[in-house]
């Protein structure tokens, strides 16, 4: 997969994450390209981490969508990070399993859009 389609998938994905109303059928368009376990893993190992704090805010600073250079930069570090170190890889896997649970309903509706087309 090239930077740009990594790209292109995990802006799709971050739309889940913005304070404004969701549009899954738009987020299954856009990834419907992508083999569906790699759209699963990029959701919840490299968007989630990076976006969901937007979810928890009382007033989310992110209504219109995340800037996509930000979000590759802060996934790629974020990457990064967890081949150097192994502490950070046991954290990382500690806050995606509490992701893949808090975050199920919002990937099944993605699921379930991709089912449809």
């Amino acid at each position: 997969m090239t930077h740009e389609e990594r790209i292109h998938l995990w802006s799709a994905l971050s739309e889940v994450f913005v304070d404004n109303e969701v549009d899954y059928a738009f987020i299954a368009r856009q990834v419907a390209g992508f083999d569906r376990a790699m759209v699963q893993a990029a959701f919840y190992e490299d968007v989630a981490p990076a976006c969901y704090s937007n979810m928890l805010a009382p007033i989310p600073p992110i209504w219109t969508g995340f800037d996509s250079t930000w979000l590759g930069e802060t996934i790629e570090r974020a990457q990064a990070a967890r081949q150097r170190s192994a502490l950070r890889r046991l954290r990382d896997r500690l806050f995606i399993a509490y992701l893949r649970r808090a975050l199920k309903a919002e990937w099944a509706k993605i699921a379930q859009e991709l089912d449809r087309l």
